[in-house]
């Protein structure tokens, strides 16, 4: 009786975890592990402490070889091609390092320390170097860090 039990509670425990996949909220998962853990402390229970121990190892070592080979075929099954990304997603907004270093712009609105400035012609989100620069004022690219384009006032 206890046997079937166990493999009641390890099978439920494994289908919960992989539901998780499609119906996401951590419930789910959280309950298969709990099923798992019981399976294991009846484990424990019903046969010592060293049959315990190898359901515990066999268990960790299944959800292993399970979770890698879920890497391996899910994304190429039907229900993973239909959850999952196929296509990368292409930019035009992205900037090469260091391609407005140097250039000078103008504050559109105060920089405290973030605002938007006018540099290559274009609105651009910036932050301020260290003090507060009024609108209108001339900026100097001084740093880009990705998307982050750090000004300071330029002096005349």
């Amino acid at each position: 009786m206890i046997v079937q039990a166990i493999i009641v509670l390890v099978v439920v425990g494994f289908l919960m975890i992989a539901a998780e996949v499609c119906l996401p909220g951590l419930i789910l998962g959280i309950l298969g592990t709990l099923c798992l853990l019981t399976a294991v402390f009846l484990c424990y229970m019903a046969f010592g402490p060293l049959m315990g121990t190898l359901a515990f190892a066999a268990l960790v070592l299944l959800g292993l070889v399970g979770f890698f080979l879920w890497l391996k075929y899910f994304p190429t099954s039907r229900i993973g091609r239909k959850i999952l990304l196929h296509k990368s997603l292409e930019t035009n907004n992205a900037l090469p390092a260091c391609e407005l270093v140097g250039q000078v712009g103008e504050a559109l609105t105060p920089l405290r320390p973030a605002g938007t400035a006018l540099v290559d012609g274009r609105r651009r989100d910036v932050v301020a170097e260290s003090v507060l620069i009024e609108a209108g004022a001339k900026v100097l690219v001084v740093a880009q860090e990705g998307i982050r384009i750090v000004v300071r006032k330029q002096e005349p």
